[in-house]
């Protein structure tokens, strides 16, 4: 911390020393004098005021006699309207960087060697030597103002022993005193602070404490509402008590009277700021504040001290104006109060940045709301010495009141704003999952899912229209420039709310119509049931990407057309990119248009197998120009639709699923016929598969015989879905119920046969007797 406040005192001592030598080296140059006689050519007089430019320092032009020629124009000016000594700024001729401040008088010697000396030709000032000279006369403006806010500030701490003074006198001439001012001041907050204590021990036992049921956003913010209202009660009754307490004390001075006031103000202003605090950081009994941020206390004890800060500020000036003090003291005091409260902003913003990141990007956020959340101390940071240098430039100027009202008020404003947007979007969002688990996604849910962008959005909007209202009076002359993105800036967020909000509904809308099928893991075909996909369901990612790419061109449009930038030839140069595409790839036409028609024709939907001729599998996404197949052994295949030129779907009404077992040759037809018309009638009463049979489980007949076997087909019509299941538990049963009758399966075993008869003793000798031996060659 210590290390955090020399570091900001560093840095405010060096750029105040430095804003000062610079507006002191400025302010240090004199005005160049130059006076113009009769009968000077107009040449003469800009090749002078060419070799003024080149100084950099102010130019005043003195007229000589009855009539001056205009430097720029050559034309004839009276003495009149001129006057003794007429000033020109070397801006409005855009010859010179800074403008005459001050009128030279008439009896000011004139510089004759520099009317009359000769020159060379003259010269046309540069672009570069313009800016410069502008940059300069800014900077000088810039300077005075910062050194006169300043010494506004000095002049009102070092006026304060004034103050004081005039005040005793004040109350020593009603007879009263400092102490006895702070003694009726503490009587009466005592008195009113234990009567509103009473009232809510008195309240708390009446009414029981009701808690929110579960951990619903919709609780915790009734909740910290209904400490928000019994703290807003308590500051009243604590006024009304205070007003009835002060009376009961007797009659006082004016002085007294008002001090007292003030005094009794500030401290319901500071309870205030309490209830505020209470409600944002306080946690409840399930240990959560409002607002989700790390360290709630810290948080508090922060804005608690601002509250006492500002209430004490502002009630200071107000009585100081009451008691006759100078209004440029009183700017003072409140530039100096408002530097206080900018370095305990910094170190609110600084010290907490992790936390009000945290606390703004949250759980699960998007692109947008990181790259804010990440932003955001240092942007309050940014604000805060922002404002502060508002409230030093224009401290004593005749509006210096108003320009740190508004500088107050966008403060707080900034504050409030991502606060109250996250709260309205929270909200909302927890009626929107509230809805769903109970009806269900759909039209409701997807309209309740928008209104988080426009709740959220109308915040941002109303924030922005807010702070466009304060800064409006301003909103003209030098201020303009200033102050003008603000309006661009309302402009701006009204066209992106727009534009998000209705891109999130069709997001939305299409998610709730046809929800993204996921993608099924190996060894789990089996176990998920398999639903029948619509045509909606389909088609819908589709429209969806094309609307959503509808959405965004439209309102990147209206986004463009708010920032001042003409969209007409951009469309004309999409159009023509359009018809370049159009005509360069033929072969992506191809691809979108044959798309089109597969689509129109339900050729195939999402989660069908399907057949293309080289390629096969799920269908698991259809894009605008090609169809993502998943194939039973894994591997994805994309199929440009210009590429397909015949499909073959597998899952459409129904499918007739064949296999054939082999049994031996001996084995009865009729018996394998009648065991397969059992086992298919006990397949029809099976709860799990009955109903996915349109022609039961049957022999189709003797598909082959062969030397050892007769090969027997098998067949039944079923439901698609999940007919290789069917099939294995078909098998399964036709092998337990041939067994059960007597069949037999055929075998690879080789039988051989012999027409005449041989002991099994003759055969065995036969096949045993030695081979003869092999005569040896000498």
């Amino acid at each position: 911390m210590d290390m955090i406040f020399a570091f900001l005192r560093t840095t405010f001592a060096a750029i105040v020393v430095t804003i000062a030598l610079g507006g002191s080296a400025i302010a240090d140059d004199t005005p160049l004098k130059i006076i113009v006689h009769p009968g000077q050519s107009e040449a003469d007089v800009e090749q002078i005021l060419d070799f003024a430019a080149r100084s950099g320092r102010p130019v005043a032009i003195e007229v000589g006699q009855a009539t001056t020629v205009s430097p720029g124009t050559g034309t004839t000016v009276p003495a009149a309207t001129a006057g003794n000594a007429s000033t020109t700024s070397a801006t409005s001729t855009q010859i010179t960087s800074t403008q005459a401040k001050s009128q030279a008088p008439a009896s000011s010697p004139p510089p004759a060697p520099a009317a009359a000396a000769p020159s060379p030709a003259p010269m046309t000032p540069t672009p570069e030597m313009m800016a410069t000279d502008m940059g300069m006369a800014k900077w000088s403006q810039f300077s005075a103002a910062f050194m006169r806010g300043a010494t506004t500030a000095l002049s009102g701490v070092g006026s304060l022993p004034t103050a004081m003074v005039m005040a005793d006198e004040k109350l020593t001439e009603e007879g009263s005193s400092h102490g006895r001012v702070l003694f009726l001041a503490l009587s009466t907050i005592a008195a009113a602070a234990a009567a509103t204590l009473i009232l809510r021990r008195l309240i708390a036992a009446a009414f029981t404490r009701e808690v929110p049921q579960g951990g619903r956003m919709t609780g915790i913010i009734g909740q910290s509402l209904r400490r928000m209202i019994g703290d807003l009660a308590s500051v009243a009754f604590f006024l009304v008590a205070t007003r009835f307490v002060f009376d009961l004390l007797g009659p006082q001075g004016e002085a007294t009277t008002r001090m007292v006031r003030s005094i009794l103000t500030a401290t319901i202003v500071a309870s205030l700021y309490v209830s505020l605090a209470r409600l944002l950081f306080k946690r409840n009994y399930r240990g959560r504040s409002l607002v989700p941020i790390n360290r709630p206390e810290w948080h508090f004890r922060i804005l608690v001290t601002y509250g006492l800060i500002s209430a004490a500020i502002a009630e200071m000036a107000r009585l100081a104006g009451a008691i006759g003090i100078d209004s440029l003291i009183i700017d003072g005091w409140f530039l100096t109060g408002n530097t206080l409260l900018t370095l305990l902003k910094l170190y609110w913003f600084i010290g907490g940045r992790n936390d009000i990141r945290d606390a703004f990007i949250s759980d699960n956020p998007g692109i947008v709301r990181r790259v804010a959340g990440n932003l955001l101390p240092e942007f309050y940071v940014v604000t805060a010495l922002a404002l502060w240098l508002i409230c030093v430039l224009f401290a004593g100027t005749p509006n210096s009141a108003r320009w740190i009202f508004a500088a107050g008020t966008t403060q707080m404003a900034l504050l409030a704003l991502p606060i109250l947007a996250l709260g309205a979007h929270a909200l909302v969002d927890d009626f929107t999952r509230h809805h769903e688990r109970v009806h269900g996604a759909g039209l409701a849910s997807s309209l309740l899912a928008s209104l988080r962008v426009i709740c959220a959005g109308a915040v941002w909007i109303g924030g922005l229209h807010l702070i466009t209202a304060i800064w409006s009076p301003f909103m003209g002359g030098q201020a303009a420039d200033a102050t003008s993105w603000i309006l661009w800036l309302e402009r701006l967020s009204f066209a992106v709310v727009a534009s998000w909000a209705v891109a999130s509904f069709i997001w939305h809308y299409s998610e709730a119509l046809a929800p993204s099928p996921a993608i099924m893991l190996p060894g789990h075909e089996d176990q998920n049931e398999k639903r029948q996909t619509s045509r909606l369901s389909t088609a819908m990612p589709v429209v969806r990407n094309l609307a959503l790419g509808a959405v965004l061109a439209v309102g990147a449009l209206v986004i463009l057309s708010a920032l001042g930038v003409n969209v007409a030839p951009l469309l004309a140069g999409f159009g023509v990119l359009g018809l370049a595409l159009s005509f360069g790839s033929q072969a992506l036409v191809k691809d979108i248009v044959s798309g089109i028609f597969f689509i129109a024709e339900d050729a195939f939907r999402i989660g069908e197998y399907i057949s293309t001729g080289s390629q096969q599998g799920t269908v698991e996404q259809i894009a605008i120009r090609s169809v993502r197949l998943r194939h039973h052994n894994g591997p994805i295949h994309t199929v440009p639709f210009g590429q397909i030129s015949s499909v073959s779907n597998y899952s459409r009404d129904w499918g007739t699923i064949k296999f054939q077992l082999k049994f031996e040759r001996e084995s009865d037809p009729e018996l394998i016929r009648k065991t397969a018309k059992k086992v298919g009638i006990a397949m029809l009463d099976d709860p799990e598969f009955g109903a996915d049979f349109l022609v039961p489980l049957k022999m189709q007949g003797i598909q082959d015989i062969t030397e050892t076997s007769i090969v027997v087909r098998f067949k039944f019509t079923s439901l698609p879905g999940n007919p290789s299941i069917i099939k294995r538990e078909a098998i399964k049963r036709l092998i337990s119920a041939c067994k059960a009758a007597g069949l037999e399966f055929a075998s690879n075993a080789v039988t051989v046969k012999s027409r005449g008869e041989m002991h099994d003793d003759a055969a065995a000798a036969t096949m045993l007797q030695p081979l003869a031996p092999v005569a040896s060659s000498a």
